[in-house]
């Protein structure tokens, strides 16, 4: 079976919001520790990661980065489970 290329995956960007999950609240401790360095995660990865944080909507990301690499980005970070989609009580404002 071969993957499904980004382009023919429908985002509705206006409603799409990331937050870290559990597992990619660890990552985030584990990696911005003194003694670590930035661990298996891309710069690209580990700056998306990071951006979560604190829960981001599409369009604010998109403000810095390539929508394109962002959504193959976002991508690769949900199917690691460290980031999810935010339902819209839980996004923020």
């Amino acid at each position: 079976m071969n993957p499904i290329p980004v382009s023919d995956v429908p985002m509705n960007v206006d409603a799409n919001c990331y937050g870290l999950t559990v597992k990619g609240r660890a990552c985030v401790d584990l990696v911005e520790a003194e003694d670590q360095t930035i661990g298996s995660l891309s710069r690209y990865l580990h700056d998306v990661l990071m951006m979560c944080g604190s829960g981001a909507w599409f369009e604010q990301l998109r403000q810095f980065m390539p929508p394109r690499s962002l959504e193959q980005s976002l991508q690769s970070l949900q199917a690691l489970g460290l980031i999810e989609r935010l339902a819209p009580p839980e996004a923020p404002h």
